[in-house]
């Protein structure tokens, strides 16, 4: 893990929301040259190419030209923030959280182009001048604290159901963690899983969770969770309930939809807004408003005022603590964030007023096969190296050495990564052009192609070279190990032989190159522990008492996962769960 750690702080820093490069010297002639003028930053996913247009004296336009960013996520981040600049005529504002790196890129670009044009950079990269904060009082029926999938998918339900709801979204764009995801859902005992003719049940589910949790689920939460996916899971794509446009592809119980989890978050907004809930962007909540013992609202802080929010009930889906390391326990410290920056425990921290109770708080999921990218940023590629192991490609570790079954059980797959300094995918030809052409949706061939080239010292480290040899020089492994190692795998290949790992072998390595290894790392988002709630998702003390007034949905809510999450179980949860306390809340206003 050597070559991560010595990372780690640049990555941490572009996750904090620090540009990757500093700002330019401030030009003592304070005028500009007026003009256009070109720049290129590095974002989450490539380049961001901009053209900013100035006049002497000001910022007119900053054209956001190319980006390879996320629709919903990145894409949105520069739109919002080339707005702030040419509004307050600074690039100080402040980045995008759940985009930081692309915020970050794009800010140093911007920068770039007004260092150009001879821009005062003490004047064009200060802090914007905002006017004090007014004092508002609201009220509204129900205040929901957050934007991700399962605060969205509560106000919706609440407001289909003729209750007024205000949704408070600490950041400029809604999504949370949920945008970040694939966005599929899991139907287990809904009217579609059961038409489609699947095989599946609560039991058999819980039982799975179980398993890959290792058996640290908090029971009655998963069981929660396991009996309410079915007919929550009918609401969401019911045209007279959450009218999701999901659909089914291949086999078993899991729908996708159009344009993955931000494709979902953006709909999903489109829909709460349409129900008429009422959204408060760049608003955080601050704290709970208690009267004696029950939840009466919030109190929150936006761009222009203090709210003072009054609520007959208050739903708390404020996402994790990943972003945290107040919270998050020192041994992660050693790996990659990839989850939302916006998550950073603001619940954890709310409900200390009603002496909330908490569980597990010492996991976080963890994941391997990692690549990280230009910007420093992780990403994960299971897609590619679905590819890749179902054909030749193997991991090796600083020995030229393989060390676990590539396609096995995730989690051994971990330890194992653990023990070493570094680890590689080894490709051939034929496997490096299907990993790549997999993870299409991440970079293109031509950004490979310039990773892999021998005058390329950035990140990812993706080497390539013509014999084995030459590449175990440049990996700085034993060249002799090297091969042995595939000479071993091969020959099991060739004679139809057990591997050693356990694995289950198709094809040859090619005995001629061109070779490719790209470093592997492992990474950790998702919060598993979090807030305890009953079976009508109120919020409990920690005497296990329900706190009158208060609920929590998504990842906030704690003990659904053991040490580590079922693959789209943590969005499915999310998705119901956000329903499940709109259920329960008007249920219990209509009493």
């Amino acid at each position: 893990m050597k070559r991560l750690s010595a990372l780690l702080l640049c990555g941490l820093m572009l996750l904090a929301g620090c540009s990757s490069s500093p700002a330019p010297t401030a030009n003592p002639e304070t005028k500009m040259t007026p003009g256009t003028y070109s720049s290129v930053g590095t974002g989450f996913k490539g380049d961001i190419k901009l053209d900013v247009t100035v006049t002497e004296d000001a910022i007119t336009e900053i054209k956001v030209v190319d980006h390879k960013e996320t629709k919903g996520i990145g894409s949105e981040a520069v739109t919002i923030l080339a707005d702030k600049m040419v509004e307050y005529q600074t690039t100080g504002v402040d980045l995008v959280a759940g985009a930081t790196v692309t915020s970050a890129g794009f800010r140093t670009a911007v920068n770039e182009a007004l260092a150009q044009a001879g821009a005062d950079m003490d004047k064009f990269g200060a802090a914007p001048e905002k006017a004090e904060l007014k004092e508002e009082t609201l009220d509204t029926d129900v205040v929901v604290v957050g934007g991700g999938s399962s605060g969205m998918m509560a106000a919706q339900y609440l407001a289909k159901d003729g209750y007024k709801v205000i949704l408070l979204e600490k950041t400029p764009m809604v999504g949370g963690a949920s945008a970040m995801a694939g966005g599929t859902l899991s139907a287990t005992n809904s009217t579609w899983q059961k038409e489609a003719g699947y095989e599946d049940s609560p039991e058999a589910l819980k039982e799975r969770l179980l398993a890959i949790g290792h058996n640290k689920n908090h029971l009655p939460t998963l069981e929660l969770f396991t009996r309410i996916i079915g007919p929550n899971f009918d609401w969401i794509v019911d045209e007279n309930g959450g009218n999701m446009p999901y659909k089914h592809e291949g086999s078993g119980a899991s729908y996708s939809f159009e344009g993955s989890g931000s494709g979902a978050m953006l709909k999903l907004k489109e829909i709460m807004l349409d129900a008429g809930a009422e959204l408060l962007l760049n608003t955080q909540a601050t704290e709970l408003i208690v009267n004696e013992g029950s939840v009466v609202g919030v109190k929150a802080t936006g761009e222009e005022a203090n709210y003072t929010i009054n609520a007959k009930a208050v739903i708390l889906a404020t996402g994790g603590y990943g972003h945290n390391q107040d919270i998050v326990p020192e041994e992660y410290f050693a790996f990659r964030y990839s989850g939302h920056s916006g998550h950073d425990g603001d619940a954890l921290e709310m409900i200390k007023a009603v002496d909330g109770a908490t569980r597990n708080l010492t996991w976080l999921n963890k994941q391997p096969n990692t690549m990280i990218l230009p910007s420093g940023a992780p990403q994960y590629t299971n897609m590619g190296v679905g590819k890749a192991y179902n054909m030749s490609g193997i991991l090796i570790n600083e020995k030229g050495e393989r060390f676990a079954c590539e396609n096995g059980d995730t989690w051994e797959l971990m330890l194992a990564m653990e023990k070493n300094e570094r680890q590689y995918l080894l490709m051939d030809q034929e496997n490096y052009d299907a990993f790549n052409a997999a993870m299409a949706s991440i970079y293109s061939a031509e950004d490979a192609a310039k990773w892999t080239a021998d005058d390329y010292t950035g990140q990812p480290f993706y080497k390539g070279a013509d014999t084995l040899e030459e590449l175990a020089e440049k990996l700085d492994v034993p060249a002799e190990a090297l091969k042995a190692t595939v000479a071993k795998y091969n020959e099991a290949v060739t004679a139809g032989a057990e591997d050693e790992f356990g694995r289950q072998l198709t094809t040859t390595i090619a005995e001629e190159g061109r070779y490719y290894a790209l470093e592997m790392s492992i990474r950790y988002s998702t919060s598993l522990g979090g807030i305890c709630i009953n079976d009508s998702m109120q919020v409990l003390n920690t005497s296990e008492e329900a706190v009158p007034g208060l609920y929590a949905a998504g990842e906030v809510v704690g003990g659904v996962q053991g040490d580590l999450y079922l693959p789209s179980s943590t969005f499915t949860w999310a998705m119901t769960s956000g329903v499940e306390a709109g259920r329960v809340v008007s249920a219990a206003l209509a009493e």
